[in-house]
């Protein structure tokens, strides 16, 4: 793996370690149980929301190769790494700009227009997005999963659902929803806005006879102890006619291969596992998932790049992402090789049915 050398060693986030009593070892890989790996980053640190405390080791599998921490947290600690995420406010509309009024009026406005949602304030400009703008375009598809309009009392379930924003977006659009997620403070957050949002995991649902008729997932599965666990879980909560939306980063993207353990997506301690779009296929066809379909491009490589540079340089990728000359070179290029090659993009996001 080539990696841009901007700086000379990871920045490191904490000095404190990793309470020893919470971590685990991982003798076998958690996507395909192989034993088989070799060493990819170590003395990796939280350099996104620097929160965590400890050193992280990534190895990669020889088999599937997905790669995985070695140790890890446990399900116990895990919440150490998660004080301070973004999922656990909504979106703040007071004291913002007038410029950032208008954006959010015209995203509104696309949305209301493109999905049916009733969001204000909106702006009929929104409707100039899609022929204007389509990068934009794609982006807010995107942002609401491109959901299909839904049938009469159509149930969909957001694992991992976080302060719930793409649940109410869904249930704007008439979609009955429900969410399920291990955050205290995001569920909080969630059943503020009125949204049927329980505190745990998938095993919540278990036994219940709940079907689903659409499943999403949004950058959940390498957060998860047991991922195949969690595919399994998915596909006996769908309808037969039912299909999963997931979408989780890509170890095999542009951005992995230029930035290498600077790129922003590695994100020690909370992503416990990283797939490639091998090893995330074959998982969910393990899980026993008939069909996968890749959803459509977005740009990505821009905002990813930019904040991966942050940390090769020492800088906070959140605050301080600032692309360089040769990094918006690099991010055009990608973009363009993304468009064909979704095996290569920074996330992977499919769609995939129970059933054939």
């Amino acid at each position: 793996m080539t990696g841009i050398r901007i700086g000379t060693e990871p920045v490191t986030s904490q000095a404190r370690a990793w309470p020893e009593d919470g971590l685990e070892r991982v003798v076998r890989c958690p996507v395909c149980g192989s034993a088989e790996r070799a060493l990819l980053y170590q003395a990796l640190t939280d350099r996104v929301f620097f929160c965590a405390p400890g050193k992280w080791t990534l190895q990669r599998c020889a088999q599937c190769r997905s790669a995985y921490l070695d140790p890890r947290p446990t399900r116990n600690t895990i919440g150490l790494a998660y004080e301070r995420y973004y999922t656990h406010a909504a979106e703040d509309s007071e004291g913002v700009s007038p410029i950032t009024r208008l954006r959010r009026a015209v995203r509104n406005g696309y949305l209301n227009h493109r999905f049916g949602t009733d969001y204000n304030p909106s702006s009929w400009l929104g409707r100039l997005v899609g022929p204007l703008l389509p990068g934009k375009r794609a982006q807010l598809d995107a942002r609401a999963r491109n959901l299909p309009p839904p049938t009469p009392n159509a149930a969909l379930l957001d694992v991992g659902c976080g302060n719930g924003d793409f649940l109410d977006l869904a249930r704007r659009t008439g979609w009955r929803v429900t969410g399920v997620d291990p955050d205290p403070k995001a569920v909080e957050t969630a059943r503020a806005r009125r949204l049927d949002v329980r505190l745990g995991g998938l095993e919540l649902l278990a036994g219940s006879g709940i079907a689903f008729d659409l499943i999403t997932s949004s950058h959940v599965i390498e957060h998860v102890h047991e991922p195949l666990q969690m595919l399994r879980a998915c596909h006996t909560l769908l309808k037969p006619t039912g299909f999963l939306w997931l979408e989780t980063p890509n170890l095999d993207s542009i951005g992995h291969g230029l930035y290498g353990h600077a790129w922003r997506d590695l994100d020690p301690p909370r992503h416990l596992v990283l797939f490639t779009w091998r090893s995330l296929t074959s998982a969910l066809e393990a899980a026993g998932f008939a069909r996968v379909e890749a959803e459509p491009h977005r740009p990505l490589c821009r905002d990813i790049f930019a904040a991966s540079e942050a940390i090769a340089r020492g800088r906070d990728p959140v605050r301080d992402a600032r692309l360089s000359v040769r990094g918006h070179w690099l991010a055009f290029r990608a973009e363009l090789l993304a468009r064909t090659r979704p095996e290569q993009r920074e996330f992977i996001t499919v769609k995939v049915w129970k059933s054939a």
